[in-house]
């Protein structure tokens, strides 16, 4: 009978801080990147350029309103964790 192969144990010992799931670290690098495109489309294309923003307030409005429920998201899945030893993938598991 063949056994199933396992990730190793991985023994680590932690500082008190934050442990952030990878799906919350993924939305936080998504919201990201919707911020520095917010950023590049309300920019001015030159510096004298005094061109009306085309986008309109309710669409500008949606959108933060969407980062502000991904950034909630994260903030809901970080776990404060004081200094441990020991397996760190049964504290990943334990903090899910």
């Amino acid at each position: 009978m063949q056994e199933e192969s396992r990730a190793p144990v991985v023994l680590a010992t932690l500082e008190a801080g934050y442990l952030l799931p990878e799906n919350a670290l993924l939305a936080l690098i998504e919201v990201r990147d919707q911020l520095r495109l917010l950023a590049r489309l309300t920019e001015p294309a030159a510096a004298q350029d005094d061109a009306e923003l085309a986008v309109s307030p309710m669409a500008l409005a949606h959108c933060f309103d969407r980062l502000a429920g991904d950034l909630q998201g994260v903030i809901d899945a970080a776990h404060w964790v004081d200094r441990l030893t020991g397996d760190l993938q049964s504290m990943i598991d334990a903090a899910c």
